[in-house]
């Protein structure tokens, strides 16, 4: 288990788990294949425009977010749960944090409407969770928004570094499970660091401490230590 030097003095503390979703929880991300089935066409062309530097994360999200319809949220939440496949051992890991009072938080960039409905359908529905709220336009057209007590960052939609430091302010040494460029900033601020896909390699560029993993029972042997 490697551990931030910086916050080595932080040992001695109760740990508390940040869970990133799309990708992480899930095996895929669940919030790109709802743009690509369920918004208007004209999302490719923002896509285009982050892929080469010119939006970040939260301003890719909120236009797709724009592209969506009312009308047509039944049906994505449906897609959702079908191919929201949770990554193998999460269940584990949910099961000896509830056994052994170790907070865990789910902490999004996601859409609500997708987040909780396939953690609802996988019976995670008491899992607490950060993410970002969609509410629609009278013309039913999408709104990126956040709920009460949710910080928006203007770079990646749902600021997950303050959801650490809301942790630790209460006495908790942090844990992050993530996989993507959402959660490049947050990887900075956390005292224990587990990482899969981009963001391993994001973790491997900027030197920053962490432990790759491709299940969850990685993850629980982590914690476990």
């Amino acid at each position: 288990m490697k551990v931030h030097p910086e916050f080595s003095v932080y040992e001695h503390l109760p740990l508390a788990i940040l869970v990133d979703f799309d990708g992480t929880i899930t095996t895929r991300d669940i919030g790109d294949q709802i743009v690509i089935n369920f918004a208007e066409p004209g999302w490719e062309k923002a896509m285009d425009r982050f892929r080469v530097g010119e939006l970040n994360v939260r301003e890719l999200w909120a236009i797709e977010i724009g592209m969506l319809r009312e009308e047509r949220e039944p049906a994505a939440i449906a897609r959702a749960i079908e191919i929201g496949l949770i990554r193998e051992g999460f269940g584990d890991l949910v099961s000896h944090c509830h056994s052994n009072n170790i907070p865990m938080e789910v902490a999004s960039s996601g859409m609500h409407f997708y987040v909780d409905a396939i953690l609802d359908a996988n019976g995670f529905g008491e899992l607490p969770r950060a993410r970002p709220e969609v509410t629609y336009t009278p013309d039913g057209f999408g709104l990126l928004g956040m709920p009460e007590g949710l910080r928006d960052c203007g770079m990646t939609a749902m600021c997950k570094c303050d959801r650490a430091w809301r942790l630790r302010r209460r006495g908790y040494r942090v844990m992050f499970v993530g996989d993507g460029v959402s959660d490049e900033c947050v990887v900075s601020q956390a005292d224990i660091v587990l990482a899969t896909s981009n963001l391993r390699e994001v973790c491997e560029a900027k030197g920053i401490a962490h432990t790759p993993f491709e299940t969850f029972h990685e993850v629980l042997r982590v914690v476990k230590s």
